[in-house]
């Protein structure tokens, strides 16, 4: 499991090429770039910044939660990231530091 400033770094890379978007099961079925690794990657670095998880921002509303949550961990993304990120892995923590700080 990543710590918060693991996951920030690790998303921090990406360049939005968008490869990992078409492997992604959620990005077919949804028709919708928050819920391909992409979006979510992008709205995990935004909350970041904004100071989700460092005591800062402690709600998330729908738009940001089901993107984030419906991810499936299948870990097609990673095989398609010309950058190497761990998309899986990062959205995976982030999941649970959203559980975490919503349930203190």
């Amino acid at each position: 499991m990543m710590s918060i400033k693991e996951v920030y770094d690790e998303v921090r890379k990406c360049q939005f090429c968008g490869f990992c978007e078409f492997p992604c099961p959620t990005f077919k079925a949804m028709s919708n770039r928050s819920y391909g690794p992409r979006g979510r990657i992008n709205l995990i670095r935004i909350l970041i910044e904004e100071g989700f998880g460092q005591g800062k921002l402690t709600e998330l509303n729908k738009e940001v939660f089901d993107p984030i949550m419906t991810c499936l961990h299948c870990a097609a993304c990673d095989t398609q990231c010309p950058a190497g990120i761990r998309i899986a892995d990062a959205i995976h923590s982030f999941k649970s530091i959203i559980l975490r700080t919503m349930l203190k």
